[in-house]
């Protein structure tokens, strides 16, 4: 029982690890993009690499994969609302810029 519980238990944090591992080489990878990457598609890579970020968080840390329909169904709403505070803001921005 016990070695059951202790290969359970590494196995969980050998999963941690290398999530963590990759979320620290993407950060290192956004990290580099921002200050070398100087070309007009450097946005584009550094909005891809926190979308993977969030993914891996999202998919590996939350284990939305193997949640609740409800559990999936209130990320989905997060993630909505959070579109919604976006698209405010950058309505405010936009008119006020035009305004000047």
């Amino acid at each position: 029982m016990r070695a059951r519980l202790r290969t359970k238990a590494g196995a969980l944090w050998l999963r941690g690890l290398v999530v963590w591992l990759l979320l620290l080489g993407l950060l290192t990878a956004s990290l580099l993009a921002a200050y070398h990457l100087k070309a007009p598609w450097a946005p584009a890579v550094n909005f891809g690499l926190a979308a993977t970020q969030a993914a891996l968080v999202a998919l590996l840390f939350m284990r939305l994969n193997r949640a609740d329909h409800l559990v999936r169904l209130t990320a989905a709403c997060g993630l909505f609302w959070l579109a919604i505070l976006f698209a405010l803001t950058l309505t405010d921005t936009l008119s006020r810029l035009a305004n000047t």
